[in-house]
Parts: C-alpha cells; sequence; structure tokens
C-alpha cells in the first residue's frame, strides 16, 4: 500500500512539475477565471462609484449561463489537455527509457499503469476543484452587486425554479447543483482517461499519440451524429449500432438541457437519463483501464 501511495505521488508530482501543467490548468477554467475578473471589475464600479446594485433576475440568469458556459466549454477542451498529460505520462515515458527504469525496479506492471492512471485522474478533479473554487468566488462578488430582496418581476418569479423561488434567502446557484456540475464534470471525463491511455501504450511520441487518439474520437463521434440522425432513417441497424459509440454517452452528459435541468433543480446525477449516461461511462472506464492494463502486460519494452 505504501509503494503504490509513493507511485501514485510520485506520477503526480511528474505531471504537475511540467510546465504545459499550469497552463493546462488555466486553460480548462478560463470561463470561471475571466468571470471572477469582470465580476469584480463589475464590484469597484457598482460599490466604490455608487452605481446601486444590480437586479437578483439579471444576476441570476448570468450566473447560470456562466456555469452553463463552463461546463460546455471544459467539456470541449478537456479531451485536448488530457491526451497530452496522457502522452507525456505514457508514450513520451516510452522513448526516453523511463518506463524500462521504472519496470526494473520490483514494481509490478499494474502497479505502474494503476499509479499512473490514478495521478492522471487526480490531476483531472485538481482542474475541476479549481474551477469550482473560481465558480465559488464568482457567486460571492456577485452576490455583493444584490440583496435577497431584491425587485423580482413576476413573470421572473415564475421562471424561475420552484425551490428557488420559495426559498428564503434566495440564492443564484444552490450548493448541491453546483456539487453535482463539478462531480459530472470529473466522471464524466474519467471515460477519455481511459481511451487515451489505450493508445498510448502503441506510439513513443506524445503528439502523435494526442492527434491519433482524437482523431478517432472524433471519427467516432461524427459516425455516431451520423447513423442517429441520418442514416438510421434507411436503416434501423445504424441506430443500434450508433448505440455503441461510447462518445454518445458525454455528448448526453454534457448537453446544455442536461446542465440547465441540474442548475434549475429539475434533474439528479442520482437518477434519470443523466445518471443512466454516468454509469454507462463509469462501465466504459473500467472497459478501457483494463484492456490498458492487458496491453501493457504483453508488451515488449525490457528487451
Amino acid at each position: 500500500m505504501k509503494r503504490m501511495l509513493f507511485l501514485v505521488l510520485f506520477e503526480l508530482k511528474k505531471i504537475l512539475n511540467r510546465k504545459k501543467a499550469l497552463l493546462f490548468l488555466i486553460a480548462l477554467n478560463v470561463i470561471p477565471l475571466v468571470a471572477s475578473l469582470a465580476l469584480l471589475i463589475a464590484y469597484v464600479k457598482f460599490k466604490s462609484f455608487g452605481f446601486g446594485e444590480v437586479q437578483f433576475s439579471v444576476l441570476y440568469e448570468i450566473v447560470q449561463g456562466l456555469f452553463t458556459g463552463h461546463v460546455k466549454l471544459f467539456s470541449f477542451i478537456a479531451p485536448f489537455f488530457l491526451a497530452l498529460v496522457v502522452g507525456d505520462s505514457f508514450s513520451t515515458e516510452f522513448s526516453r527509457g523511463y518506463m524500462k527504469m521504472l519496470l526494473l525496479t520490483p514494481i509490478n506492471r499494474w502497479q505502474v499503469i494503476t499509479a499512473k492512471t490514478v495521478a492522471i485522474m487526480i490531476f483531472l478533479l485538481l482542474a475541476v476543484c479549481i474551477g469550482g473554487m473560481f465558480l465559488q468566488a464568482d457567486l460571492l462578488i456577485a452576490r455583493t452587486l444584490t440583496q435577497n430582496s431584491g425587485v423580482i418581476p413576476d413573470s421572473m418569479m415564475k421562471e424561475l425554479p420552484e425551490q428557488l423561488s420559495a426559498s428564503k434567502p434566495l440564492y443564484l446557484v444552490s450548493t448541491g447543483s453546483a456539487l453535482q456540475l463539478l462531480a459530472m464534470t470529473f466522471f464524466g471525463n474519467l471515460m477519455l482517461i481511459g481511451f487515451f491511455i489505450v493508445f498510448s501504450l502503441f506510439f513513443e511520441s506524445a503528439i502523435l499519440m494526442s492527434f491519433t487518439s482524437l482523431s478517432v474520437l472524433m471519427g467516432i463521434h461524427t459516425f455516431y451524429l451520423i447513423a442517429s440522425n441520418l442514416l438510421s432513417k434507411m436503416d434501423p441497424w445504424y441506430d443500434t449500432l450508433a448505440k455503441w459509440c461510447f462518445s454518445r454517452h458525454l455528448d448526453d452528459l454534457f448537453a446544455v438541457k442536461s446542465i440547465e435541468k441540474i442548475l434549475e433543480g429539475k434533474a439528479s446525477i442520482f437518477a434519470g437519463e443523466i445518471f443512466s449516461s454516468l454509469v454507462s461511462i463509469s462501465l466504459w472506464t473500467v472497459a478501457f483501464y483494463l484492456l490498458a492494463t492487458f496491453i501493457f502486460s504483453r508488451r515488449q519494452i525490457l528487451h
């Protein structure tokens, strides 16, 4: 157990020591970071210069859009950065001989691939948590720009979620909804880590591995979109085949309507279609990890 913990920390340290790691963490959270600066400027203008307060209804729409935009952008650019992180952890170490040196020590191969996988997962969790902290800062600043008793038109009150409009004090985003979105962002991207690890075992260049795996991923998703929306009308067999495209679960999970329903309290990651997508993603994640472990155990490294 101690050896495993040491390996995980060792791999995590290598990831964070790379100069590009900081760039990744910032790029993945660019929306809440920029929003923090914008809201801070708004705070100075509205409070220091006596411009008054922003209506709660206006801030509610802004914050809802902020959370939706962050989750959508994170889900869109995360594959590119995760592919590079995985490539550096596996493909690059194959080419530089680091993997061979590591396997010359009394460490089992399954421990190596598990430690690297867990370290990459922790890196992803760190990126998600940083985004969460920025979003929390956005909420705190936004809260100072309005009052709970602010003027909210009746038309706006009807559009607000029932539990929000009935609550005192009113909140911009509930803690439960925010945590569910962050958890969804984390678990939704675990499948991609497993997918990229499988590809990284066949390459010795992180760039080439990233380009190839992302091309395959986009190809699979393109086929899913064409098969489910066009080819299925000609032959139902294509619709059945499209259901085996694992990328479709990410499409369902990170759809704008899914994000908005969680924000409004009308859906949960613990029930319904979102839960089904997360279960499917978890199964695919395990499948990719087992496949990667099998390939890694068979690969010629020491000779």
